[in-house]
């Protein structure tokens, strides 16, 4: 022993369990079918031990825990090269389904100790399933040990529901082949999923409309309604040609079982745990029908001892206990003949028992067999079930029945019930027989005691071969566990036709158990005329055969009577008593001559050859001379009793023979190659001339079904794509002497892939079947070859090899090779890897292609461009070398003009037979196409002119409004914003601008202002800017700035006066003009008040300069006045300056009281006169050369004037300059001292006479703006 922990430790340990007890179980579907109750039913249990089922499936999950170590094989069967289930999980789930043991957590299966032959079809890479020859899948699996297939999938194709295919056809050959049972095959049962694809009529996909198969359809598992509501997925029958279809419903909607630890695609499942999910379908619904199928097969060869049950006999005792759903309506399209109950089928209460037999055959046309049964109580169900594998049809046929047998059901009172003839879910009378369907079912809910004879009809017998057949009878008294030998009375055999005296005879007999019982050891005796000539003891299982091989040495001549006696005593009890005997009446002859020859039958064995020969030898017996001759007889087909007219020759045909003498004769039969299959027998007779007495002999060439395949195509070479696959069409031919089919494998060259496109239920798998194709007839067969990844050059030759096994009893291989050659493919994919986007003109575009050579040749390219108008190539297009299998960048400029236009851009390259294309749009932007036409120049008083020169100055300080009208001439709106790039001293700014389309005009008001101080005769410029979307318009225009006199007063505390009494007001002038300013200040009085200067009267300011001009004021009269002060000859609009004053007390007298008289005023008006004079004689002696206005003398002598510095200019003003600089000329760039002239557009000014060789009418345009001179103004 080991120590648990131990043994725990041990890496190659992945998990430990008990032994499982099968009792654990959780699905419900268990339940549903009576599986739990008949399990441990008998006195061995039924729990698929014992049993091998093949699943074919997607894949399985090998080590899920709850297949133990009973997976005896998992294969991949269509080359991918995995068994893995990575998709769905489907595979596991339905393998689990039938076997598994609910290890991981207690949803076990059906048969939980049954062993798995796992077959994987999908392909990993697609997750799609492939189904290969299904002759092969069910060979392998057969050959594998496996007695029960399971198919839970079906064609895909909706145009393919309810048909018989080529697939259908090899099931239905299968299970036909595997059923016959006399020729030492165990029986194979095989399921199909009916579909999902309900719940209309007609929906059954193939393989499931074989008729050989049971069809599963699928009812509810779990919740409400459960186990009696059918799933409404579920595929309906019937198929094309009417058969009932589904045989039988099982579990499968919402089944819980096995999840596949590797599966990633499990959306689809209802509920789910870490080992277990739930899934629904016709899916889940077969996987159950074969576990009760392999349960079926184990009460068959455990409890019932039968040997080799047929898979029709599985079938027959599903549906001998099938239930009735609802309603009883059966047989009908939604359920066949109902849901699997096993304990119906096995067990059926009430005490009544089941009889089957499966070991009878009908051969012929018109054949039949009967069965009585005694049934011992009345008002019991009395149910009979037939059913025959029968042989493949064809789908070109609208009828499938090869071999139509009839089920007739006779009651005590002779009453007649046909097969399938039903009502109201109960057979019925007055009906026809069925002659579509190879199972037919008598239903009597209450059966009458007394003797029921059942007998199976051969009503046609179309079919080459002998049909064997499975019956299963329920009822009251039907006893299903008593042995029946008898002796097969077709069986005997004897080694020469008619025995000589002394010749040494081999007699052959065959015993057959038709019991369900083993028939333990019994005696069997051969008697030779009733004397007891040998004896053996046998025993014989329940429905199985042995065959005894007797000598005997006949002693006379004449007629003699051999028997064979089972239970020569009658130890033994039996069903039936009276088939214990056979007697058979033998000739023997007396000696004289005699034919033998080593091998009286012969098999063909080459389609080609057309002679067969004998070695016959004939013997004297006699002990004297005689004359002797063998004569040959006509050549007979035995199937059909023609005689044929083939030709029979031998070497000799007349003798003269000495006693035991014997001679040799070779005897030819000359036949076509190859002839029909069938048995051609030669009678032979050998006459003793002197004696009379002759001596038969036969000899048989037996030709079986020979193959001889042959394979046509239109090519010698098959030209193939290098880089994508090639399709092709060969014709497959059928040169054998039957109709027949053929397994057909491909081969691929290394690196290749090959597959067929219309063999099987979906297209590239590497081995399929063609079907029942007619002799001297071919099927058209699809091939798809799928080149390596990495390019083969052209020309390169390989080899695919068509492997065809021939679906005969010894089938035969002939491998076909098939020529590929690889093509020249000049293939080059042009892509550009630039973004194109939208163009402006006058612009350039880059653009990066990529060539990428996708054919296996070299290739030298030149490039050309195919280009809208308005468009150019800038870059050299030089040739481009393109090795087979590169790739290679190119960069290509384009060039748009300002008249390009939108359009297709080709790009060409060109080896000289092959052109490659490239093929894109550019856009090229519309752009706007603005105007701005100057309108007005508007001063602040009011004034307008229609140039931006104006008067041909320009006022500073003051608001200058300039407008534009603003047009556009192109498709494309523009919404521009407006801006103003001004020189130094300039201020402004732009109204909104509105958006303008084609025709539209739109006014652009900009207000400029020139800075007070900027110098007279300075020539400002500003640039009005209009810019949207990259599209822009300016135009500058130059000013000339106009001299400004102007001044700004300021005046400070204004005191209260008294009359009489002189008070002073100081006044602030600041010169804020553009020039000096240089004025006589006059002020005004009103009358009783009086004034004079205490500083002097006189200003002079520079630009920005201020001065405080001091007021003496007196007041001779009280009340409220207004002074003003005036600067003499000022342009400034500020030259005048008031204020008010106001003065309280009494008046002072008269004027002569003022303190001034007559006398002393006219003396003061003379020395201020004097003083005036003097004062402008000294100011013109130092301002000599000035153009100022000249300064009127004060009234009295003046105070020193206190003078302000001019603060710093803003915005960069020009400084005060003492003369006016004349404006420049914008040709010569010399000052214009004469005659101008100006650009209205812009303001710039030119000579306008010719100074020193310049003037305007010399010039093309504006120099400024681009303006023309016709448009040119007196400035």
């Amino acid at each position: 022993t080991v120590d648990f922990q131990t043994l725990l430790r041990q890496p190659s340990v992945m998990h430990l369990r008990p032994d499982p007890a099968f009792a654990a179980h959780n699905n419900n579907a268990r339940g549903h079918m009576n599986i739990n109750t008949m399990t441990t039913y008998f006195t061995t249990d039924l729990d698929g031990s014992g049993q091998v089922v093949a699943v074919a499936d997607s894949g399985l999950d090998e080590d899920h825990g709850d297949f133990g170590t009973r997976v005896v094989g998992n294969y991949d069967v269509i080359g991918d090269g995995s068994t893995a289930d990575r998709h769905s999980g489907h595979g596991t789930h339905v393998a689990c389904t039938v076997l598994g043991d609910g290890f991981r957590g207690g949803y076990g299966g059906v048969a939980q100790a049954a062993e798995l032959y796992f077959q994987a079809m999908e392909n990993d890479n697609t997750g799609r399933f492939q189904s290969p020859s299904l002759n092969n899948l069910l060979n392998t699996a057969y050959n594998a040990g496996a007695r029960t297939h399971t198919n839970s999938w079906g064609s895909s194709a909706a145009s393919e529901q309810s048909k018989y295919n080529s697939e259908t056809e090899d099931v239905d050959d299968r299970a036909n082949y595997f059923d016959r049972y006399y020729s030492g095959r165990d029986g194979l049962t095989i399921l199909f999923a009916a579909g999902n694809d309900g719940p209309n009529s007609g929906t059954v996909s193939p393989p499931a409309t074989a008729k050989n198969v049971i069809s599963v359809g699928n009812h509810k598992n779990r919740y409400s309604g459960s186990p009696d509501v059918m799933m409404s997925g579920s595929s309906r029958g019937p198929t094309e040609d009417g058969r009932i279809k589904p045989d039988l419903v099982a579990p499968g909607g919402y089944v819980r079982s096995c999840r596949a630890q590797e599966a990633t695609d499990t959306g689809s499942s209802t509920w789910t745990n870490s080992y277990y999910l739930e899934y629904t379908g016709t899916s889940m619904a077969t996987p159950n029908a074969a576990g009760a199928a392999l349960m079926v097969r184990e009460y068959l060869e455990e409890v019932a001892q039968r040997p080799s049950p047929q898979g029709a006999l599985v079938k027959s005792l599903l549906v001998l206990g099938a239930q009735d759903i609802g309603s009883r309506d059966i047989p009908n399209k939604d359920e066949g003949w109902g849901r699997i109950n096993l304990r119906n089928s096995l067990a059926p209460p009430g005490g009544q028992g089941i009889w089957v037999d499966d070991r009878s055959v009908m051969s012929g046309t018109g054949n039949s067999k009967s069965y009585s049964f005694n049934v011992t109580q009345s008002s019991g169900l009395f149910k009979v079930v037939l059913s025959w594998s029968d042989e493949r049809g064809s789908r070109f046929s609208t009828a499938q029945l090869v071999n139509d047998l009839d089920l007739e059901v006779t009651s005590p009172d002779g009453t007649v019930y046909l097969g399938n003839d039903f009502a109201n879910g109960r057979s019925t009378t007055g009906g026809t027989a069925d002659d579509i369907n190879n199972l037919e079912v008598v239903l009597i809910d209450s059966a009458a005691q007394g003797t029921w004879t059942v007998m199976v009809k051969d009503s046609q017998h179309s079919g080459s071969k002998t049909q064997p057949y499975a019956l299963a009878v329920l009822g009251h008294g039907v006893n299903d566990l008593r042995p029946d030998p008898m002796v097969v009375a077709e069986d005997f055999e004897m080694n020469v036709a008619i025995p000589q005296v002394d010749d040494q005879v081999q007699l052959s007999t065959t015993f057959f158990n038709f019991g369900n019982a083993k028939a333990d050891m019994f005696p069997v005796v051969f008697e030779v005329d009733g004397v007891e000539y040998d004896r053996r003891t046998i025993e014989l299982g329940a429905g199985s055969s042995k065959a005894i091989v007797w000598p005997w040495t006949p002693v006379a001549s004449g007629s003699t009577i051999l028997s064979f006696v089972l239970d020569p005593d009658d130890d033994l009890e039996e069903i039936r008593e009276n088939n214990n005997r056979l007697d058979v009446q033998v000739n023997v002859t007396a000696p004289g001559v005699k034919l033998e020859t080593a091998t009286p039958i012969q098999v063909l064995t080459s389609s080609e050859s057309s002679t067969t020969s004998w070695n016959v030898s004939l013997t004297n017996t006699a002990l004297l001379s005689t004359n002797a001759s063998m004569q040959t007889g006509n050549v007979l087909h035995v199937e059909s009793g023609q005689t044929l007219p083939w030709y029979i020759g031998s070497t000799d045909s007349n003798f003269t023979m000495e006693g035991q003498a014997s001679e040799s004769i070779i005897v030819t039969l000359v036949h076509p190659s190859p002839p029909a299959p069938g048995t051609y027998r030669i009678d032979l007779l050998a006459l003793d001339v002197d004696n009379g007495v002759d001596y038969p002999l036969n000899l048989d060439l037996v030709v079986p079904e020979l193959p001889d395949a042959r394979l046509a195509f239109d090519y010698d070479v098959v030209p193939v794509h290098p880089s994508e696959p090639t399709n092709i069409t060969v014709r497959f031919y059928n040169d054998g002497n039957a109709p027949m089919g053929y397994d057909l494998f491909l081969e691929a060259p290394t690196g290749w892939q090959v597959g067929f496109t219309n063999l099987g239920s979906e297209a590239g798998a590497i081995s399929g079947s063609t079907g029942l194709i007619d002799n001297e007839a071919f099927r058209s067969v699809g091939l798809t070859f799928t080149p390596p990844q990495v390019m083969t050059a052209a020309g390169a030759e390989r080899i695919v090899k068509l492997t065809a096994v021939s679906q005969t009893e010894e089938s035969e291989l002939e491998v076909f090779e098939i020529p590929i050659r690889v093509s020249t493919v000049r293939e080059v994919l042009v892509d550009i890897e630039s973004t194109i986007g939208t163009v402006r003109p006058e612009s350039s575009l880059t653009l990066r292609y990529s060539l990428e050579h996708k054919g296996n040749v070299d290739l030298n390219l030149q490039p050309s461009f195919e280009v809208p108008s308005g468009w150019s190539v800038a870059t050299t297009l030089e040739v481009v070398e393109l090795p087979w299998a590169t790739s290679k960048n190119l960069l290509y400029t384009l060039e748009a003009g300002s008249n390009a236009r939108s359009g297709t851009i080709k790009l060409n390259f060109d080896n000289g037979s092959t052109r490659f294309t490239w093929e894109g749009t550019v856009s090229v932007e519309i752009l706007p196409e603005p105007t701005l036409t100057f309108v007005s120049l508007e001063l602040q008083d009011g004034t307008s002119f229609t140039t931006p020169e104006g008067s041909g100055t320009h006022p500073s300080g003051v608001n200058l409004r300039f407008t534009w009208l603003l047009s556009n001439e192109a498709e494309t709106r523009w919404s521009p914003s407006a801006s103003l790039l001004a020189d130094t001293g300039l201020f402004g700014e732009c109204v909104p601008v509105e958006s303008v389309g084609k025709g539209d005009v739109s006014p652009v008001v900009c207000n400029v202002l020139i800075a007070s101080s900027m110098a007279p005769m300075a020539e400002p410029s500003f640039t009005l800017v209009l810019n949207d979307a990259g599209v822009e318009r300016s135009t500058t225009v130059g000013l000339l700035v106009a001299p400004n006199e102007q001044v700004a007063w300021d005046i400070g505390a204004v005191p209260v006066f008294n009359t009489g009494q002189e008070r002073q007001v100081t006044v602030e002038i600041t010169n804020t003009g553009n020039m000096p300013l240089q004025r006589q200040v006059v002020a005004e009085v009103p009358e009783d008040w009086a004034i004079s200067f205490a500083s002097a009267d006189i200003v002079d300011l520079a630009v920005g300069q201020s001065s405080l001009v001091r007021l003496n004021i007196r007041a001779d009269a009280p009340g409220t006045a207004s002074i003003s002060l005036n600067l003499a000859t000022s342009s400034a609009t500020d030259a005048s300056f008031s204020f008010n004053v106001s003065s309280s007390g009494e008046p002072i007298g008269t004027s002569g009281d003022s303190g001034l008289n007559s006398s002393l005023m006219a003396v003061a008006i003379a020395i201020i006169l004097l003083a005036a004079v003097f004062a402008i004689g000294a100011q013109l002696r130092r301002g000599k050369g000035r153009s100022q206005t000249a300064m009127i003398a004060p009234k009295a002598a003046p105070l020193p004037f206190q003078v302000r510095p001019a603060p710093t200019a803003v915005q960069g003003a020009s400084s005060p300059s003492p003369s006016i600089a004349p404006p420049m000329c914008w040709s010569c760039r010399q000052p214009i001292t004469t005659s101008m002239q100006g650009c209205p557009s812009c303001g710039a000014r030119y000579h306008a006479d010719g100074f020193n060789g310049c003037g305007a009418q010399n010039l093309p345009a504006c120099a400024n703006c681009g303006g023309p001179t016709s448009a040119f103004v007196k400035a």
